[in-house]
């Protein structure tokens, strides 16, 4: 009676342990996604930054031009 109980005790940990390493498996391939989907998503914020950063000198070019244009238009 011993036996079988050491025996269920030992198999009931063994298949503990070996869930948990399953388990930790698991987690090491969500880290590694989540790590490529963070460099992927900072890659794509460097390119929206410079695109505004563009937008916005384009838009200070215009205003420059039409205060320009609006300048000469009341000289004359």
């Amino acid at each position: 009676m011993k036996k079988w109980l050491a025996l269920i005790l030992a198999a009931t940990i063994t298949l503990s342990a070996c869930g948990k390493s399953d388990e930790k498996v698991s987690l090491e391939k969500d880290i590694d996604k989540l790590e490529k989907e963070q460099k992927k998503l900072k890659k794509q914020k460097e390119e929206v930054t410079k695109e505004r950063d563009k937008l916005k000198k384009e838009a200070a070019d215009i205003e420059k031009e039409i205060d320009a244009k609006a300048d000469s238009d009341s000289e004359d």
